[in-house]
């Protein structure tokens, strides 16, 4: 089975031990996996190998004679940046492995290692190039010209289901057809509504969009279909309803199903008719606008059927962030630039355990609860990088997948992952505020040293380069 780096080619790892024993052992537990495996039996052959091939992943014996692994692992740092390594010691020489992680090094394995082991750490290294790619492909394109049209510039998505409800916006905008636009709070429905608008032939005239829960009844009939004189106390003067002055253009009535009975009723009429009966007026105005409407997929119900049936003649639904989990990581890159600016912070970029941080969670308050969490994000980052220590998810406990749908987990597997979940926000907070400085991250957490590493090597947790003292 051939691994893969997330860009369309199978991953290459290049195996560097001056034992001839230890490299084949190496080779054949990789190659269980893995197709392009390459092996050297010195620094300065990998540096032969690394200068012709490139190679997404070097695990490398420390102690070698000749050039040792410190030093190849500095050479591949200021060569090839983009190669992550994995350096190999004994259980002797765990401080130059410490040392080694200092210098840029992914992570170590101690000898003796364990087959499954070294496939856990490899692919966890392989998963963190394809995410770091991924996030250079998406930066890439942010700074390139869309290749979707000026209706859907402000939506970012790259999931199949969206991509499905823009083929569906391109196929009824034309058309002045009704739409209802189904989908959980926070999804984008005004996005998709204003995106129908501009596809449209109504483009170049007004988009309104009304949430039909914010005014109370009397003021949101007045609001929608005008009012004449003495109408109402407060009425001095004849006004013109929302509906009548959007004329050409199309209205957006969001939050349909919160819409009083009497409004509903009145607006059955004007799309029925074509025309408004102003609050207080004898004879009706004409109007000439398409109507969007859109409605959480749960409050249906609170729709008078002959309305509903008149407003959804054609019908889309926007799918929960936590379905298309793919958008994620493009929409956080997105937000992250947005907001930067916006406070005027210079470049901002996430790393690659924080897209991990975000790709775990499922977002049951959708793409808005993804960039108030981002916003937060890029204010309290210390430097350029935003790192996992940075996302802070307020409801992410109670949110959890195992906890809360489908069948539960074992007892001890569900508290071995919410223990693992704590202690990775634990340790990268802690080695946020230490500066990455190790000693001083188990002085402030109470614990030894030691213990502080073994938490890291379990959960893969590693020093982010931002965090080192000089």
């Amino acid at each position: 089975m051939a691994g893969s780096t997330g860009d369309g080619g199978e991953a290459t790892i290049l195996v560097v031990d001056d034992s001839a024993e230890v490299l084949s052992g190496l080779s054949a537990i990789l190659r269980q996996k893995y197709s392009n495996v390459l092996a050297a039996t010195s620094a300065e052959e990998a540096l032969e190998v690394l200068s012709g091939v490139r190679v997404d992943l070097v695990i490398t014996d420390l102690a070698m004679p000749g050039m040792d692994g410190l030093e190849l692992l500095g050479r591949i740092r200021r060569g090839q940046p983009e190669t992550l390594v994995i350096v190999v010691t004994g259980y002797a020489s765990i401080e130059t492995a410490v040392d080694a992680m200092k210098r840029g090094a992914y992570h170590y394995v101690a000898k003796p290692f364990r087959p499954e082991e070294i496939l856990i750490q490899v692919e966890h290294a392989l998963q963190r190039i394809s995410l770091e790619r991924e996030l250079r492909r998406l930066r890439s394109e942010a700074r390139q010209a869309g290749s979707e049209s000026d209706a859907f510039a402000g939506i970012v998505a790259q999931s199949k289901k969206m991509h499905d409800v823009f083929d569906f916006v391109r196929k009824v905008a034309p058309t002045d057809a009704p739409v209802l636009i189904r989908g959980e709070s926070g999804t984008g429905k005004e996005l998709i509504a204003r995106a129908i608008h501009q596809e449209s032939g109504r483009h170049g005239a007004r988009f309104l969009g009304i949430n039909s829960a914010a005014l109370p009844e009397q003021l949101l009939e007045a609001e929608l279909f005008g009012h004449k004189k003495g109408a109402f106390t407060g009425a001095t003067a004849d006004k013109k309803g929302l509906l009548s002055s959007a004329r050409g253009g199309t209205v957006f009535l969001d939050e349909i199903s919160r819409m009083p009975a009497a409004c509903q009723a009145k607006l059955l009429r004007a799309i029925e008719e074509g025309e408004v009966l102003p609050v207080g007026g004898l004879e009706a105005e004409d109007i000439d606008v398409r109507f969007l409407s859109a409605t959480n997929a749960g409050e249906l119900s609170r729709i008078r059927e002959d309305l509903y049936f008149r407003l959804s003649v054609m019908e889309v639904t926007i799918p929960p962030l936590r379905d298309r989990m793919e958008d994620v990581a493009p929409l956080a890159t997105h937000f992250v630039q947005r907001y930067a600016a916006k406070f005027g912070l210079g470049p901002r970029r996430l790393s690659g355990e924080a897209v991990e941080e975000l790709s775990s969670y499922r977002w049951p308050g959708n793409v808005r609860e993804l960039e108030n969490v981002i916003q937060r994000a890029v204010v309290v980052s210390a430097g350029e990088t935003i790192t996992a220590g940075d996302i802070w998810i307020r409801s992410r406990t109670s949110q959890r997948p195992f906890l809360s749908e489908g069948a539960l987990p074992a007892y001890e597997d569900a508290r071995d992952r919410a223990l693992s979940n704590f202690q990775r926000r634990y340790v990268a907070t802690l080695l946020q505020r230490s500066a990455g400085n190790v000693s001083k991250a188990a002085r402030m957490a109470g614990i030894s040293r030691a213990a502080l590493y073994g938490i890291m090597k379990r959960n893969n947790i590693k020093r982010e380069k931002q965090w080192e003292i000089a």
